[in-house]
Protein backbone atom coordinates (compact mmCIF):
# COMPACT_ATOMS: atom_id res chain seq x y z
CA UNK A 1 0.00 0.00 0.00
CA UNK A 2 1.23 3.50 -0.87
CA UNK A 3 -1.51 5.52 0.81
CA UNK A 4 1.02 7.83 2.45
CA UNK A 5 3.12 8.40 -0.66
CA UNK A 6 2.93 12.13 -1.31
CA UNK A 7 5.35 14.18 -3.41
CA UNK A 8 5.80 16.36 -6.48
CA UNK A 9 7.99 15.11 -9.34
CA UNK A 10 9.87 17.82 -11.26
CA UNK A 11 11.73 17.95 -14.56
CA UNK A 12 13.48 20.88 -16.22
CA UNK A 13 14.90 21.49 -19.67
CA UNK A 14 17.78 23.89 -20.33
CA UNK A 15 18.54 26.16 -23.26
CA UNK A 16 22.28 25.48 -23.34
CA UNK A 17 25.06 23.83 -21.36
CA UNK A 18 24.77 26.37 -18.54
CA UNK A 19 22.96 24.61 -15.71
CA UNK A 20 20.76 27.58 -14.88
CA UNK A 21 19.46 28.15 -18.42
CA UNK A 22 16.03 26.70 -17.64
CA UNK A 23 13.55 27.15 -20.48
CA UNK A 24 10.81 24.72 -19.37
CA UNK A 25 9.57 23.17 -16.13
CA UNK A 26 7.16 20.30 -15.70
CA UNK A 27 5.65 18.70 -12.62
CA UNK A 28 3.50 15.77 -11.54
CA UNK A 29 1.64 15.74 -8.23
CA UNK A 30 1.22 12.43 -6.39
CA UNK A 31 -1.14 12.05 -3.43
CA UNK A 32 -1.55 8.76 -1.59
CA UNK A 33 0.38 6.95 -4.30
CA UNK A 34 -1.81 8.25 -7.15
CA UNK A 35 -1.07 10.81 -9.85
CA UNK A 36 -3.58 13.61 -9.20
CA UNK A 37 -2.35 16.48 -11.33
CA UNK A 38 0.33 17.93 -13.56
CA UNK A 39 1.67 21.36 -14.45
CA UNK A 40 4.14 22.67 -16.97
CA UNK A 41 5.25 25.77 -18.79
CA UNK A 42 7.94 27.23 -21.00
CA UNK A 43 9.86 30.22 -19.67
CA UNK A 44 12.56 32.67 -20.61
CA UNK A 45 15.87 31.60 -19.02
CA UNK A 46 17.55 34.06 -16.63
CA UNK A 47 19.27 36.97 -18.34
CA UNK A 48 22.78 36.07 -19.44
CA UNK A 49 21.89 32.39 -19.75
CA UNK A 50 19.23 32.85 -22.41
CA UNK A 51 20.93 31.70 -25.62
CA UNK A 52 19.72 28.46 -27.18
CA UNK A 53 22.35 25.98 -28.34
CA UNK A 54 21.67 23.77 -31.39
CA UNK A 55 22.51 20.69 -29.30
CA UNK A 56 19.92 21.38 -26.61
CA UNK A 57 17.30 22.37 -29.15
CA UNK A 58 17.94 19.12 -31.03
CA UNK A 59 17.15 17.22 -27.82
CA UNK A 60 13.99 18.99 -26.67
CA UNK A 61 12.88 21.12 -29.64
CA UNK A 62 12.63 24.35 -27.64
CA UNK A 63 13.95 27.54 -29.26
CA UNK A 64 14.12 31.26 -28.49
CA UNK A 65 10.97 31.64 -30.60
CA UNK A 66 9.18 29.06 -28.44
CA UNK A 67 9.70 31.10 -25.27
CA UNK A 68 9.45 34.59 -26.81
CA UNK A 69 6.01 35.26 -25.31
CA UNK A 70 6.44 33.13 -22.18
CA UNK A 71 7.00 34.42 -18.63
CA UNK A 72 10.43 34.91 -17.10
CA UNK A 73 11.94 32.06 -15.06
CA UNK A 74 11.58 34.12 -11.85
CA UNK A 75 7.79 34.34 -12.26
CA UNK A 76 7.45 30.66 -13.12
CA UNK A 77 9.60 29.66 -10.16
CA UNK A 78 7.39 31.62 -7.77
CA UNK A 79 4.36 29.69 -9.03
CA UNK A 80 6.17 26.35 -8.79
CA UNK A 81 7.20 27.02 -5.19
CA UNK A 82 3.61 27.84 -4.32
CA UNK A 83 2.30 24.69 -6.03
CA UNK A 84 4.78 22.44 -4.24
CA UNK A 85 4.23 23.90 -0.79
CA UNK A 86 5.76 21.65 1.85
CA UNK A 87 5.69 18.49 -0.25
CA UNK A 88 8.82 16.45 -0.91
CA UNK A 89 10.24 16.96 -4.41
CA UNK A 90 11.58 14.07 -6.47
CA UNK A 91 13.31 13.96 -9.85
CA UNK A 92 15.13 11.44 -11.99
CA UNK A 93 18.76 12.55 -11.67
CA UNK A 94 17.81 15.15 -9.10
CA UNK A 95 21.42 16.30 -8.99
CA UNK A 96 20.89 17.85 -12.43
CA UNK A 97 17.37 19.24 -11.98
CA UNK A 98 17.87 20.65 -8.49
CA UNK A 99 21.31 21.95 -9.49
CA UNK A 100 19.76 23.69 -12.48
CA UNK A 101 17.09 25.27 -10.29
CA UNK A 102 19.69 26.47 -7.76
CA UNK A 103 21.76 28.03 -10.54
CA UNK A 104 18.75 29.65 -12.24
CA UNK A 105 17.58 31.09 -8.93
CA UNK A 106 21.03 32.48 -8.20
CA UNK A 107 21.31 34.11 -11.64
CA UNK A 108 17.76 35.46 -11.40
CA UNK A 109 18.18 36.84 -7.89
CA UNK A 110 15.61 34.40 -6.47
CA UNK A 111 16.02 32.98 -2.96
CA UNK A 112 16.43 29.21 -3.00
CA UNK A 113 13.26 27.49 -1.76
CA UNK A 114 13.39 25.12 1.21
CA UNK A 115 12.79 21.64 -0.19
CA UNK A 116 13.62 18.11 0.75
CA UNK A 117 14.16 16.07 -2.40
CA UNK A 118 14.71 12.50 -3.52
CA UNK A 119 16.16 10.98 -6.66
CA UNK A 120 14.60 8.09 -8.55
CA UNK A 121 17.92 7.50 -10.33
CA UNK A 122 19.68 6.96 -6.98
CA UNK A 123 16.84 4.74 -5.75
CA UNK A 124 16.76 2.75 -9.01
CA UNK A 125 20.46 1.97 -8.67
CA UNK A 126 19.73 0.52 -5.23
CA UNK A 127 16.73 -1.59 -6.25
CA UNK A 128 17.08 -2.53 -9.92
CA UNK A 129 19.84 -4.32 -11.85
CA UNK A 130 20.17 -2.54 -15.19
CA UNK A 131 22.87 -1.75 -17.74
CA UNK A 132 21.89 1.94 -17.48
CA UNK A 133 19.71 4.01 -15.19
CA UNK A 134 18.77 6.73 -17.66
CA UNK A 135 15.09 7.68 -17.47
CA UNK A 136 13.83 5.80 -20.58
CA UNK A 137 15.74 2.62 -19.63
CA UNK A 138 14.40 2.59 -16.06
CA UNK A 139 10.89 3.39 -17.26
CA UNK A 140 10.94 0.57 -19.82
CA UNK A 141 12.19 -1.92 -17.23
CA UNK A 142 9.20 -1.07 -15.02
CA UNK A 143 6.63 -1.17 -17.84
CA UNK A 144 6.22 2.62 -17.91
CA UNK A 145 5.64 4.34 -21.26
CA UNK A 146 7.00 7.87 -21.75
CA UNK A 147 4.72 9.56 -24.24
CA UNK A 148 7.17 12.29 -25.29
CA UNK A 149 10.64 12.00 -23.76
CA UNK A 150 12.27 15.40 -23.06
CA UNK A 151 8.90 17.06 -22.68
CA UNK A 152 9.19 18.17 -19.04
CA UNK A 153 5.65 17.19 -18.07
CA UNK A 154 5.99 13.75 -19.69
CA UNK A 155 9.34 13.18 -17.98
CA UNK A 156 7.97 14.37 -14.62
CA UNK A 157 5.08 11.91 -14.96
CA UNK A 158 7.53 9.11 -15.77
CA UNK A 159 9.64 10.02 -12.72
CA UNK A 160 6.53 9.98 -10.53
CA UNK A 161 5.48 6.59 -11.86
CA UNK A 162 8.97 5.22 -11.28
CA UNK A 163 8.88 6.39 -7.65
CA UNK A 164 5.48 4.72 -7.18
CA UNK A 165 6.75 1.45 -8.70
CA UNK A 166 9.89 1.48 -6.55
CA UNK A 167 7.79 2.10 -3.44
CA UNK A 168 5.59 -0.86 -4.34
CA UNK A 169 8.62 -3.10 -4.87
CA UNK A 170 10.01 -2.21 -1.45
CA UNK A 171 6.64 -2.24 0.35
CA UNK A 172 7.15 1.43 1.18
CA UNK A 173 4.07 3.49 1.97
CA UNK A 174 5.91 6.80 2.36
CA UNK A 175 8.97 8.54 0.92
CA UNK A 176 10.66 8.10 4.31
CA UNK A 177 10.14 4.33 4.11
CA UNK A 178 11.48 4.31 0.53
CA UNK A 179 14.66 6.08 1.62
CA UNK A 180 15.05 3.57 4.46
CA UNK A 181 14.53 0.66 2.07
CA UNK A 182 17.20 2.02 -0.30
CA UNK A 183 19.61 3.09 2.47
CA UNK A 184 19.61 6.65 1.19
CA UNK A 185 18.86 10.06 2.61
CA UNK A 186 16.89 12.87 1.06
CA UNK A 187 18.66 15.87 -0.35
CA UNK A 188 18.02 19.29 1.12
CA UNK A 189 17.88 22.70 -0.51
CA UNK A 190 17.34 25.81 1.57
CA UNK A 191 18.42 29.44 1.30
CA UNK A 192 22.21 29.44 1.06
CA UNK A 193 22.66 25.72 1.74
CA UNK A 194 22.16 22.36 0.07
CA UNK A 195 23.19 18.71 0.20
CA UNK A 196 22.56 15.97 -2.31
CA UNK A 197 20.33 12.89 -2.20
CA UNK A 198 22.91 10.28 -1.26
CA UNK A 199 23.48 6.64 -0.46
CA UNK A 200 24.27 6.09 3.21
CA UNK A 201 27.49 4.13 3.54
CA UNK A 202 27.75 1.67 6.41
CA UNK A 203 30.47 -0.54 7.82
CA UNK A 204 34.08 0.42 8.33
CA UNK A 205 34.86 4.11 8.49
CA UNK A 206 37.83 3.60 6.20
CA UNK A 207 37.04 4.35 2.57
CA UNK A 208 38.46 2.53 -0.44
CA UNK A 209 41.53 4.15 -1.93
CA UNK A 210 42.63 3.69 -5.50
CA UNK A 211 45.89 4.63 -7.13
CA UNK A 212 45.46 7.99 -8.86
CA UNK A 213 42.29 8.84 -6.96
CA UNK A 214 42.02 11.96 -4.83
CA UNK A 215 42.14 10.77 -1.18
CA UNK A 216 40.53 14.02 -0.03
CA UNK A 217 37.43 13.66 -2.22
CA UNK A 218 34.04 13.52 -0.51
CA UNK A 219 33.24 9.80 -0.08
CA UNK A 220 29.53 10.58 -0.49
CA UNK A 221 29.89 11.96 -4.00
CA UNK A 222 28.50 9.71 -6.77
CA UNK A 223 31.89 9.03 -8.42
CA UNK A 224 33.88 8.16 -5.31
CA UNK A 225 35.18 4.60 -5.19
CA UNK A 226 34.16 3.74 -8.76
CA UNK A 227 36.45 2.57 -11.54
CA UNK A 228 35.81 4.42 -14.79
CA UNK A 229 36.69 3.43 -18.34
CA UNK A 230 36.13 5.68 -21.36
CA UNK A 231 35.56 4.66 -24.95
CA UNK A 232 34.88 6.56 -28.18
CA UNK A 233 35.50 10.21 -28.97
CA UNK A 234 34.75 12.64 -26.14
CA UNK A 235 34.54 16.43 -26.27
CA UNK A 236 37.61 16.53 -23.99
CA UNK A 237 40.89 14.63 -24.13
CA UNK A 238 41.16 11.23 -22.52
CA UNK A 239 43.72 12.62 -20.06
CA UNK A 240 41.28 15.36 -19.01
CA UNK A 241 38.56 12.76 -18.45
CA UNK A 242 40.93 10.62 -16.36
CA UNK A 243 41.95 13.66 -14.31
CA UNK A 244 38.34 14.67 -13.64
CA UNK A 245 37.44 11.17 -12.46
CA UNK A 246 40.51 10.97 -10.27
CA UNK A 247 39.86 14.35 -8.67
CA UNK A 248 36.41 13.10 -7.61
CA UNK A 249 37.91 10.05 -5.88
CA UNK A 250 37.42 7.55 -8.69
CA UNK A 251 40.12 5.74 -10.62
CA UNK A 252 40.28 5.92 -14.39
CA UNK A 253 41.32 2.82 -16.30
CA UNK A 254 42.62 2.72 -19.86
CA UNK A 255 40.31 -0.14 -20.81
CA UNK A 256 37.34 -2.09 -19.51
CA UNK A 257 38.51 -4.67 -16.97
CA UNK A 258 36.92 -7.07 -14.53
CA UNK A 259 37.04 -4.28 -11.94
CA UNK A 260 35.38 -1.56 -14.04
CA UNK A 261 32.11 -0.28 -12.56
CA UNK A 262 31.33 2.63 -14.94
CA UNK A 263 31.85 2.80 -18.72
CA UNK A 264 31.49 6.23 -20.36
CA UNK A 265 30.71 6.01 -24.08
CA UNK A 266 31.52 8.97 -26.35
CA UNK A 267 30.76 9.35 -30.07
CA UNK A 268 27.49 11.16 -29.23
CA UNK A 269 26.09 7.97 -27.67
CA UNK A 270 22.74 8.96 -26.14
CA UNK A 271 21.69 5.83 -24.26
CA UNK A 272 18.02 6.42 -25.06
CA UNK A 273 17.15 2.78 -25.78
CA UNK A 274 18.53 -0.66 -25.09
CA UNK A 275 19.20 -1.11 -28.80
CA UNK A 276 21.96 1.50 -28.55
CA UNK A 277 23.72 -0.61 -25.94
CA UNK A 278 24.17 -3.41 -28.49
CA UNK A 279 27.06 -1.56 -30.16
CA UNK A 280 30.64 -2.77 -30.10
CA UNK A 281 31.49 -0.03 -27.64
CA UNK A 282 29.03 -1.30 -25.02
CA UNK A 283 29.16 -5.00 -25.91
CA UNK A 284 31.92 -5.80 -23.42
CA UNK A 285 29.90 -4.17 -20.66
CA UNK A 286 27.00 -6.50 -21.50
CA UNK A 287 29.33 -9.48 -21.41
CA UNK A 288 30.77 -8.50 -18.04
CA UNK A 289 27.29 -7.92 -16.59
CA UNK A 290 26.28 -11.37 -17.80
CA UNK A 291 29.20 -12.67 -15.75
CA UNK A 292 27.92 -10.89 -12.66
CA UNK A 293 29.95 -7.67 -12.75
CA UNK A 294 27.95 -4.57 -11.62
CA UNK A 295 28.96 -2.27 -14.49
CA UNK A 296 26.85 0.69 -15.63
CA UNK A 297 27.04 2.42 -19.01
CA UNK A 298 26.93 6.24 -19.05
CA UNK A 299 26.82 8.88 -21.75
CA UNK A 300 29.40 11.65 -21.75
CA UNK A 301 26.69 14.02 -20.50
CA UNK A 302 25.87 11.62 -17.64
CA UNK A 303 29.53 11.80 -16.63
CA UNK A 304 29.50 15.60 -16.55
CA UNK A 305 26.27 15.66 -14.56
CA UNK A 306 27.82 13.35 -11.97
CA UNK A 307 30.86 15.61 -11.80
CA UNK A 308 28.62 18.63 -11.24
CA UNK A 309 27.27 16.92 -8.11
CA UNK A 310 30.78 16.86 -6.63
CA UNK A 311 31.14 20.65 -6.70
Amino acid sequence: MTNGLNFVALDVETANNQRGSICAIGGAIVEDGKLTGTFGTYCKPPEGLDHFSPFNTMIHGITAVTVANEPQFNDVMAEVVQLIGDRTVIAHNAGFDIGALRSACTHGGVTWPEWQYGCTLVWSRRILDLISYRLPIVAESLGIVIENHHDPVADAIASAEIAIKLAERTNSSTIAELTDATTTRLGLMQPGNWRGCETIHSGSSSQPEFAGANPDADPNNPLFGHRFAFTGALSITRQEAWNLAGHAGAIAEKSVTKKTTRLVVGDDFSGESLEEFQTKKANKAFMLRAQGQPIEVLTEQDFYELLAQTE
